[in-house]
């Protein structure tokens, strides 16, 4: 898989992937002296991770063929003059999907609404914050499976804090945007207009509202049935949460085409599930590589200097240590170095019980940086896939149009961060 993979992989990308190859067979030969054939295991330890990114997409195939965008787009189409419910639809909506879609809820919900009049802005400011919102929750969020894994944290003792967490943050991105939207309101006269020919246009849309909240209900049963299905199983079985969610998003589809039947149209959609995996070269060599270096620089000096630095602010002072990791994963992103490799790195060599905390309150703040991080850096996938989508540079989707939005965030986390350390 490694190598098919490196053969289409270009840019930054290729020379992360080469460094971290490199240096992980020379650790591992040079400095703990092991065979090339044991250092090679190495490159497995991400597999499971791989695994759980390439499998979860499988869960959008139902959603696609159940009809339930299609009630998105009578609520925004009925909204697309009005900036504030156009905001709080879109962000809600697209915090409500990605947990399940991922990065792919972007792609899907734009497509819908390209062709409405919503000022740019709007569009580029929903899709991040509700995105984001999502990173910090979701089990089948690579951010939250892998940090978890790291730290050692379980699903059912995190996804309270992380789901209250982003419904706040989900709240202060629409606040930001209730008071900055006054210029976005069009003129009367104009707004008259355009209201008249939108409601020719929402009332050629097939069904009634009442239909269309109905879809938009069962689509919140289904994201909450996974979701509980998931704790419940982690609790009867105590299998890996990476596994659990991995045979989910297997058995999901099989299960809904049993009983709905709808094997044709799950067959489609299962062609372009199979062609997003094929471009996921990127992904798959960095996966592997970064666990090939991660498991080699384990017990090192290297990893003990790093633990030490993080350590050292630690004790400083708590706040320290988090706007540390921030900063640090902040710096590695706008090089081109993925929170996927950084993270796991400087979780691994982080101890909870050393700094006195729950491992999913240590989990949380390295989820965070990895969200606010994912919205400013123009390197990030999902910022990249934003700009592209809006015709916008990343530096304008994430620093100008959602600067004031990450600032909040880090305000507010020193202010919890202060008022934990006075309790």
């Amino acid at each position: 898989m490694f190598l098919i993979s490196s053969f289409f992989v270009r840019g930054i990308p290729k020379y992360i992937t080469l460094m971290l190859l490199l240096l992980g067979f020379i650790i591992n030969g040079m400095y703990k002296e092991q065979p090339f054939a044991a250092s090679l295991q190495g490159i497995q330890q991400n597999l499971p991770l791989l695994t759980l990114i390439i499998l979860v997409p499988m869960l959008s195939i139902p959603l696609k063929t159940g009809g339930y965008f299609h009630s998105l787009h009578y609520f925004l189409k009925k909204w697309e003059n009005n900036p504030r419910l156009a905001f709080f639809g879109l962000s809600s909506f697209i915090a409500l999907i990605s947990p399940i879609l991922n990065m792919g809820s972007v792609k899907m919900v734009h497509e819908m609404v390209e062709k409405l009049t919503i000022n740019p802005m709007i569009l580029g400011k929903s899709y991040l914050i509700g995105f984001s919102s999502a990173m910090l929750w979701s089990p089948y969020f690579a951010s939250v499976a892998i940090v978890l894994h790291e730290v050692g944290g379980e699903i059912s003792g995190y996804i309270g804090i992380g789901l209250t967490v982003a419904v706040i943050q989900l709240g202060i991105g629409n606040l930001l945007f209730r008071n900055s939207s006054k210029k976005l309101y069009l003129p009367s006269d104009e707004k008259e207009g355009r209201e008249g020919s939108k409601a020719l246009a929402v009332g050629e849309e097939e069904g009634d509202p009442s239909t269309h909240v109905k879809s938009i209900a069962k689509l919140l049963g289904m994201l909450a049935a996974l979701i509980a299905s998931l704790l419940v199983l982690e609790y009867l079985t105590h299998i890996s949460m990476l596994m659990l969610v991995s045979l989910i998003a297997i058995i999901v589809p099989i299960l809904w085409g049993t009983l709905t039947f709808k094997w044709k149209q799950l067959f489609f959609e299962w062609k372009n599930y199979t062609r997003s995996v094929s471009l996921m070269d990127n992904e798959i060599t960095l996966f592997l590589s970064a666990g090939l270096f991660g498991s080699a620089i384990t017990n090192t000096v290297f990893a003990d200097r790093i633990q030490a630095f993080l350590m050292g602010f630690a004790e400083a002072s708590f706040l320290l240590f988090v706007l540390a990791i921030f900063v640090i994963v902040l710096m590695f992103a706008f090089i081109g170095v993925h929170q996927i490799v950084v993270i796991p790195i400087l979780a691994a060599q982080v101890s909870a019980a050393s700094l006195g905390i729950s491992p999913e309150f240590l989990a949380l703040i390295f989820i965070m940086s990895w969200s606010m991080t994912a919205v400013l850096c123009p390197l990030n996938a999902i910022n990249i896939i934003v700009s592209k989508c809006l015709r916008r540079n990343g530096l304008t989707v994430g620093f100008r149009w959602n600067g004031a939005y990450i600032m909040s965030l880090v305000s507010l986390v020193i202010v919890v961060i202060t008022v934990y350390g006075f309790l």
